[in-house]
């Protein structure tokens, strides 16, 4: 069975290689992606047949409903579609008396509302996949059992608004659909820098078995990290 999964924000870093995982294993893979995006194209290339790049961004409702079109021209439902698009504001290491409110509100609507537009969108084709999941790609910095920073607000609190949308679909989609949020883990990426702990092709391996997995559990939300260990919402 030929798997069929979008993925938002697969311009680079885990986006990308979660597309490149999957067509690895077989999977259609639809990447969404905003802008410019050499390391997709790379991806493409090596897998023209199962990797369709798709032009997406998850803070406009006009590109998700193109985005949509263009998925369902091609098949009639997807198994797995994954939330990855997220941001880092440029004032997110501010301290509360010089935080940027542009900088948070921007952040929200790329990070917590932009998963909700392309569920919304695209929930009728996930009805239909063959044992649907719905993944967020969230945080440990959205947990408010595990907070320990004193800033990072808009970043911290639009990952706690995105698990709060795992445990709200979980809830409405239960029997119907897997949902999760997934803490990948500190990467190697734009966003995680050249020091972090991991390295995104290796762990997406590791999200997408993952991924597989829970395909197969029984249905309801659930916050883990990326080896499947439960953390505290």
């Amino acid at each position: 069975m030929t798997r069929r999964v979008l993925v938002t924000g697969a311009s680079r870093g885990l986006g990308v290689a979660l597309a490149d995982s999957f067509a690895k294993r077989g999977a259609l893979v639809f990447a969404g992606a905003r802008d410019a995006r050499p390391s997709l194209d790379r991806v493409v290339a090596a897998h023209p047949r199962l990797v369709v790049p798709v032009t997406l961004d998850v803070a406009s409702a006009e590109s998700v409903s193109r985005a949509l079109s263009a998925v369902a021209a091609e098949v009639p439902a997807i198994d797995i579609l994954i939330h990855n698009a997220a941001i880092r504001s440029p004032s997110v290491s501010q301290p509360i008396e010089s935080i940027d409110f542009g900088d948070v509100a921007r952040t929200f609507d790329v990070n917590s509302i932009g998963p909700l537009r392309v569920t919304q969108a695209f929930l009728p084709l996930l009805r239909l996949g063959n044992a649907p999941v719905l993944v967020h790609v969230s945080s440990e910095a959205g947990s408010i059992g595990r907070c320990w920073r004193d800033r990072e607000f808009d970043y911290c609190m639009s990952k706690a608004a995105m698990n709060m949308a795992t445990a709200l679909l979980g809830n409405y989609l239960r029997g119907k659909v897997r949902v999760l949020s997934l803490h990948p883990g500190w990467l190697r990426t734009d966003m995680g820098g050249a020091n972090a702990a991991l390295d995104p092709e290796a762990t997406a391996d590791s999200i997408v078995e993952l991924i597989l997995r829970e395909s197969e559990s029984p249905s309801g939300p659930a916050f883990l990290d990326h080896e499947g260990r439960t953390l505290p919402w």
